[in-house]
């Protein structure tokens, strides 16, 4: 009975070694690096290492078996990439990841390590296999390719600053220069007694100021950055608080729009503010110009309403040929907005709804 037992162990162990000489000599030919460790010996050494293997690093067979591969590290091995091969190990996983390694000469070369734990038939570890992929040209191509990306974004970031600054520099002499102007007129303005002519020159005056104060937010505003038209609104209305007796308050949501979307808000508040001061009160009244700006579902809703006496009966926005409405009208088409006016029990409202995609980019 045990003389039966040692010939079939003796049989199955002969059935064993000859699946497994196509599979050794497939690896011994292959013209990919293969190295094999024995996870049950101290420090997991190698066992088998094929040509290919001995050609990549410049090791002789006599002069790695019995080692663990962390021969192949040097001084620029990272850290990191040491810890992930650990803990590959320490946990049984089948990973690929990217290392420097050593050749025997010292030369550096990058490594793309496939690695994987070797199971029986009983899914029992027998060991741990792996295959080297020198992929030094392709890392290098890679960080050359970086490198220039890297330069050109510095050398555009330079540029755009450069830019920008020249940019600041000429917003402030045009300031600068409409300050003086608006000095000019104001003086003009001491001497004029006509009605008409007053009030086209504080209509003018009130342009002015609306034109300095976006150059001063422009100026002060970092490069590519969206404006707040909290600030715009806020800051126009501020300024034409003291023109007469009706006091102006702005009320905004925090809204975001690009620069060359400033101007045209900051003249379409400053006409319609303007024009509530000049034609819904009278010389001696008091009142309150309320402006708001709102998100709603399809755009800004920018919104001047007053206390006065409220628009004329027949009033056509459309048909209105004074210089203001014009202006405005222009603007509100610039930014593909609408303008609707109503008049209230007390006072006028003027709605300007400038769509989605006029302001936010992500907007279809």
């Amino acid at each position: 009975m045990d003389l039966h037992i040692r010939e079939l162990s003796y049989w199955k162990n002969v059935k064993s070694k000859m699946r497994l000489q196509p599979f050794v000599h497939a690896v011994e030919s292959s013209a990919v690096p293969i190295a094999i460790a024995d996870p049950f010996e101290p420090d997991c050494p190698l066992v088998f290492v094929n040509g290919a293997f001995l050609e990549l690093t410049g090791y002789s067979e006599d002069e790695v078996l019995g080692r663990n591969c962390r021969f192949l590290q040097g001084p620029d091995t990272r850290d990191e990439d040491r810890a992930v091969l650990k803990k590959a190990v320490q946990d049984r996983e089948t990973i690929s990841h990217e290392i420097l390694n050593y050749r025997k000469d010292g030369t550096a070369f990058w490594n793309e390590l496939h690695m994987a734990p070797m199971l029986d038939d009983a899914g029992e570890l027998l060991y741990f296999i792996a295959t080297q992929v020198d992929i030094t040209e392709r890392v290098e191509r890679q960080a050359g390719l970086q490198q220039a990306l890297d330069e050109r974004t510095e050398a555009l970031r330079d540029q755009a600053a450069r830019t920008h600054h020249m940019a600041q520099e000429m917003t402030h002499r045009v300031r600068n220069s409409l300050a003086l102007i608006q000095a000019m007129l104001r003086m003009q303005l001491s001497s004029l007694s006509d009605g008409t002519a007053r009030n086209a020159l504080v209509g003018a005056l009130s342009r002015i100021q609306a034109i300095v104060e976006i150059q001063r937010i422009i100026e002060h505003a970092d490069l590519n950055t969206r404006i707040d038209i909290g600030q715009i609104v806020g800051s126009i209305c501020e300024k034409l608080d003291h023109i007469n007796r009706a006091h102006v308050v702005a009320s905004a949501d925090r809204i975001e729009i690009s620069e060359d979307l400033v101007t045209p808000v900051a003249l379409i508040v400053s006409e319609l503010v303007t024009n509530a001061q000049k034609h819904a009160y009278g010389p001696e009244d008091g009142g309150v110009i309320v402006v708001s700006v709102r998100r709603r579902p399809n755009g800004i809703e920018l919104c001047v309403r007053d206390d006065g006496i409220g628009i004329p009966d027949g009033f056509d926005l459309k048909a209105s040929k004074g210089f203001g409405m014009r202006m405005l009208r222009q603007q509100v088409s610039q930014l593909g907005a609408t303008l609707e006016v109503e008049r209230l029990s007390e006072g006028s409202c003027f709605t300007v709804l400038i769509p989605g995609n006029s302001y936010d980019p992500s907007a279809p």
